[in-house]
């Protein structure tokens, strides 16, 4: 290809970047509060110290960006966050039961 022919391809904004980084914290997030399999080995895996980490950082990313997305994407990331957190708090509390009960 010469370079007349090849498409120059724009530099990717960083609110894609965000958006992207959103997705997959999201997606981590949902794996190590055990309500997801994990792709890099098939396994459930439990971990709330990781979830915990993974909903801070979707927080952090998402109050810097939110007033750039479009309103369906913010209404969308709003409800995902409010879910993880919400989820989080129930496991955090079936954790807590169980060491009580033992």
């Amino acid at each position: 290809m010469t370079e007349t022919s090849q498409e120059k391809l724009e530099p990717q904004k960083i609110i894609d970047l965000g958006f992207y980084f959103l997705n997959v914290l999201q997606a981590k997030a949902w794996q190590y509060l055990g309500l997801m399999v994990h792709p890099e080995n098939g396994e459930i895996r439990f971990d709330l110290t990781e979830a915990r980490r993974a909903i801070d950082l979707f927080d952090i990313i998402y109050e810097n960006l939110k007033n750039d997305f479009p309103v369906d994407i913010k209404r969308e990331m709003d409800m995902q966050l409010t879910n993880l957190r919400l989820n989080y708090v129930e496991k955090m509390k079936k954790e807590e039961e169980k060491k009580g009960g033992s």
